[in-house]
């Protein structure tokens, strides 16, 4: 059982190493897109993880457990994964700063020089990468 709990752990740091390593790019985003979405599901080899799992495998109320990626009007966007890192042992360096432009349904993220592109459907953004897919919703 702990080896099964360190398992989604170590799966969980590599989401968030993927999460730092998004980026966006562009001018001012939409205001369709633009708002706050917390963290729904995480999946990673094979592994789906609702924010209620996640926070039972952290050992924390989900209520504690936020993640949010907050789209402002203005084009800028912020990650803010502080709670998880305060459930990780606080880490450092754990929220995101950078832009973000609106294209149909994707929307473009940019930040330290790096860009992804996500999707926005319904309210729900979708993040995938390198095996990984995360969920953020409205």
């Amino acid at each position: 059982m702990k080896k099964n709990v360190w398992t989604k752990m170590v799966g969980l740091a590599l989401a968030l190493v993927c999460i730092i390593g998004l980026v966006a790019c562009g001018d001012k985003g939409s205001s369709n897109a633009a708002g706050t979405y917390t963290l729904q599901t995480i999946a990673i080899g094979g592994m789906t993880m609702d924010l209620e799992q996640l926070a039972e495998t952290a050992g924390v109320p989900a209520d504690e457990l936020k993640v949010t990626l907050d789209l402002k009007s203005d084009g800028s966007f912020l990650l803010d994964m502080s709670a998880l890192a305060d459930t990780m042992g606080g880490a450092t360096d754990t929220n995101m700063e950078g832009t973000w432009k609106e294209s149909g349904s994707n929307i473009t993220l940019e930040a330290d020089g790096a860009t992804t592109t996500v999707t926005l459907q319904d309210g729900v953004i979708t993040m995938e990468e390198e095996g990984m897919s995360m969920t953020f919703k409205k």
